[in-house]
């Protein structure tokens, strides 16, 4: 019994010596560092400094905002699949779907197909018709990689199809960029279908500009892959009836050719031809009396079909500015310098007491 009760009473005084050891310790590099107190100020003089010159330094970035909701209409259906399936068309559903629906909305704004149709629209920018990308240029020093004095250029009216190697390379280094460093999409909140994109950019033009026509093509395809179906439809029901309207029109004009030519049939032959013509008539003027019909019920779906993207709130000059503050910088800049050099000093500390 004696030698568990010594036992313990070792253990305590092992823990006690060891914890007096570590506050010991912790006393003797606190020492340590405050004698390396003009060391530490310097150091951090010096890098809030460092933080004052970058935060002075950097080009302050103007921020465009634009935020809009998808308004979904709905189809016919029903009853026009039906009436339209005589004639052998399909107007069950649109093209679209819900494909673009949701997250798939966001996806689509940042696809790499739309960001470089919107750089490759062509706008009147102070004065001057030029494609947005060339503007874009003109505002940013050339990409790493591309020779100073090398001039790219995307001339008006030159299709996408016949650009150049160096061109397909230029307009996607800077789509990418776009993507990936300027541009944010995002939903306002998770329960309300409101989009916001967020675009920065040195120069508060042309953030406002990409802003407001990505918005505009992204709309534009969007509506048009929506109804694609349907207007591909409708345009094929106009062209049967407008063919159906033509061979109504020259029965017409054969019925009226044959009275005058025959103004008393005697013969059987001449009431068997004017009996053909009186039937195309019928047939032709029943057939396009429902095709005119149904063309203007489709002109209703794709009415009904066609979605409407809302603006909420759109750009407005001035922009607000993002920036790297000053006093930012400088706390910063002098935090990171101080505990950098803390470590380096507490890494030299216990280097030297391990040589010992």
């Amino acid at each position: 019994m004696a030698t568990k009760e010594n036992g313990t009473h070792q253990v305590q005084n092992n823990d006690e010596i060891s914890l007096k050891d570590l506050i010991l310790k912790i006393k003797e590099i606190w020492k340590y560092l405050l004698s390396k107190w003009i060391t530490i100020v310097i150091a951090g003089v010096l890098s809030a400094s460092l933080g004052l010159v970058y935060a002075i330094s950097k080009t302050p970035e103007y921020v465009a905002e634009l935020s809009f909701s998808v308004i979904e209409k709905g189809s016919s259906g029903g009853g026009l699949s039906a009436l339209a399936g005589q004639f052998g068309f399909n107007v069950g559903s649109s093209g679209g779907g819900g494909v673009f629906s949701g997250n798939n909305m966001i996806e689509l704004l940042q696809s790499r197909n739309l960001i470089e149709r919107t750089l490759l629209n062509e706008l009147n920018i102070n004065g001057k018709q030029c494609r947005l990308i060339d503007y874009y240029r003109e505002l940013n020093p050339p990409e790493d990689g591309e020779e100073p004095e090398e001039v790219i250029t995307f001339p008006l009216g030159l299709n996408r199809a016949n650009f150049s190697r160096k061109q397909d390379s230029l307009l996607y280094v800077l789509g990418n960029g776009i993507t990936n460093k300027k541009l944010s999409i995002s939903r306002q909140r998770e329960d309300i279908d409101i989009i916001q994109i967020v675009f920065t950019n040195p120069d508060e033009s042309f953030a406002k500009l990409f802003t407001e026509t990505l918005i505009d093509i992204v709309s534009e395809f969007y509506i048009q892959t929506k109804i694609k179906n349907t207007r591909i439809n409708l345009e094929m029901m106009e062209m049967r009836a407008d063919s159906v309207r033509r061979e109504y029109e020259k029965a017409l004009e054969d019925q009226a050719t044959y009275f005058d030519q025959n103004m008393n049939p005697s013969r059987q032959i001449g009431r068997v031809e004017q009996q053909k013509i009186q039937t195309t008539i019928q047939r032709t003027g029943t057939t396009y009396s429902e095709l005119a019909k149904n063309v203007e019920i489709l002109k209703l779906d794709l009415a009904q079909q066609t979605p409407l993207v809302q603006v909420i709130d759109a750009p407005i000059m001035p922009l607000g500015v993002q920036s790297f503050g000053k006093i930012k910088g400088i706390i910063l800049g002098g935090f990171l310098g101080g505990f950098l050099i803390v470590a380096w000093l507490l890494a030299v500390y216990f280097y030297k007491r391990i040589m010992q």
